[in-house]
């Protein structure tokens, strides 16, 4: 068993972790993926308008399965070949049985581990992460269907404690009934457990999670002619360590999220409103009392599009107001990219940009919340692959470069570089938890630069593998608030999605 470590100056990881373990692991997967077995390819648009375009602007490594919500997550052509056949039992199945009744089975299997985990000396681990999900729906017309979906997420070798998001075992992750198509109807309405997407900036299920993400909603989507409207009323569910999970009564987030196609070619103005109430959250006060409930409304936008055939750019901003407590909430947030693709080059390299800006609190005694309140999104990527810091009193800028050695695989390297907005305002992680924090303001400002390489490759249409390695070097405001400002985060995952066949 040979051990590896990656080292990095100013930083070094020495993983406890076995290339004999991670060969083992793409093993596995080649050989189920040898087997010959025919499938129609796996899409879905995931109940949400931003299935239909995508949403980031960087590349894949923020839906690893890219085919998860639609044709347009996949960062190069959809009609590109294989090199594996297909292995898909659960579509095989489906194939012998009626059209009213199909199964799906996903699993996903990552290896990974940190060193100076939550910036502290000497914190490391190494540890497997296995997710299994089998689904059935029951659909005995074309406008009405229901659907359950059973998940068992687990961590192995992992230091205690355990709990989620690495540990949700024998939990519920869906269960819904449906009226309607939403890509055949102009309406559908979904009342369940289910999957919300609209947006990964703010309100999405962040699969990258062990136990990802699950909402306790009612959602009515409209779609006519080139315009799109989401309602939806919805709880997020709380995970248990075990058995079925529960949303937390009172903690509720509703809104409308509209689409509009074509106002320029190839461009989606999508406009929304969210309305978030929780009935207990930290306010600023000099009483004894130290909690209020929160009264929080969004306002914003996202125009994504394609120009010149391979310029991709989007712009999305978000205003919050609203009441937290006695408190007055004013935070606002950003996020701007743009990327070209160079097709004729050899590998088709595609470099991106991406500016993120999101609102600290100034001054935590003035009676104002100025914190930019993050919601539900996508955590994965969101500020490079080690998943460090959440949208919230920060500014990054991210350059990158993708490139495809081969049809259906991708490289991608990028760098980061990332500051606090407001100097005496906490460092928050991907949960909106503080990290650490420096109320003088006498840190300064300069979180650091993270380095990130990783790749993934399509076997077939319902496997990938992937490889990737994020590395944080702190700069001045994590080298005095931190003793270890330095992070490294490495992982090896294989994926499988084998769903039911779409509607006919």
């Amino acid at each position: 068993m040979f051990l590896y470590s990656v080292r990095f100056e100013g930083g070094s990881v020495s993983l406890k972790r076995s290339l004999g373990r991670a060969g083992v692991l793409a093993g596995l997967a080649m050989g189920v993926a040898l087997s010959p077995l025919m499938a129609q390819d796996d899409i879905t648009t995931q109940n949400g308008s931003s299935g239909y375009n995508g949403a980031w602007i960087t590349g894949p490594a923020s839906n690893p399965l890219s085919f998860l919500n639609g044709p347009a997550y996949r960062t190069f052509g959809q009609n590109t070949p294989y090199d594996l056949p297909d292995f898909a039992p659960a579509t095989e199945l489906n194939q012998q049985l009626p059209n009213w009744l199909q199964f799906g089975w996903e699993e996903r299997l990552r290896d990974e581990g940190y060193d100076h985990g939550s910036f502290k000396l000497h914190n490391s681990d190494s540890y497997l992460l296995l997710r299994s999900r089998l689904l059935m729906t029951v659909r005995p017309s074309s406008w009405f269907e229901v659907t359950t979906q059973l998940q068992d997420a687990r961590p192995f070798m992992q230091k205690p404690p355990y709990g989620p998001p690495n540990l949700n075992a024998w939990d519920l992750k869906l269960a819904y009934v449906q009226f309607g198509d939403p890509e055949k109807h102009w309406i559908s309405v979904r009342v369940g457990r289910q999957l919300i997407n609209y947006n990964n900036t703010i309100i999405a299920n962040s699969e990258w999670r062990n136990q990802a993400r699950s909402y306790d909603a009612v959602v009515a989507n409209m779609h006519y002619s080139r315009y799109r409207l989401g309602l939806f009323a919805a709880s997020a569910v709380v995970p248990l360590p075990e058995g079925v999970s529960h949303h937390q009564e009172g903690n509720n987030i509703s809104g409308a999220y509209g689409g509009i196609d074509g106002l320029f070619p190839n461009s989606t103005l999508e406009p929304f409103v969210l309305w978030r109430v929780q009935p207990s959250v930290a306010i600023e006060t000099a009483a004894k009392v130290k909690t209020g409930k929160q009264d929080e409304w969004a306002y914003g936008f996202r125009y994504k599009g394609l120009a010149a055939k391979n310029l991709d750019y989007e712009a999305e901003w978000i205003g919050e107001r609203g009441s937290d407590g006695p408190n007055d909430i004013n935070a606002w947030g950003t996020t701007d990219g743009v990327a070209y693709r160079f097709d004729p080059v050899w590998w088709k390299p595609r470099v991106f940009y991406q500016y993120d800006y999101a609102t600290g609190d100034r001054n935590s005694k003035d009676g104002v919340h100025g914190t930019f309140d993050t919601m539900y999104p996508t955590a994965h990527d969101r500020f490079g692959i080690a998943d460090l810091f959440g949208w919230q009193n920060i500014t990054s800028h991210r350059v990158g470069l993708t490139v495809e050695p081969r049809h259906r695989w991708t490289v991608t390297g990028q760098v980061l570089d990332l500051w606090l907005a407001s100097a005496t305002d906490a460092l928050y992680n991907t949960s909106g938890g503080t990290i650490v924090r420096d109320t003088t303001g006498r840190s300064g400002t300069h979180i650091g630069k993270e380095y990130d390489l990783y790749t993934w490759y399509e076997l077939d249409r319902h496997w990938n593998i992937g490889t990737g390695v994020g590395h944080l070097e702190g700069g001045d405001f994590l080298q005095h608030t931190a003793k270890a400002p330095n992070y490294t985060y490495p992982y090896f995952a294989i994926n499988f999605k084998d769903n039911p066949r779409p509607r006919q």
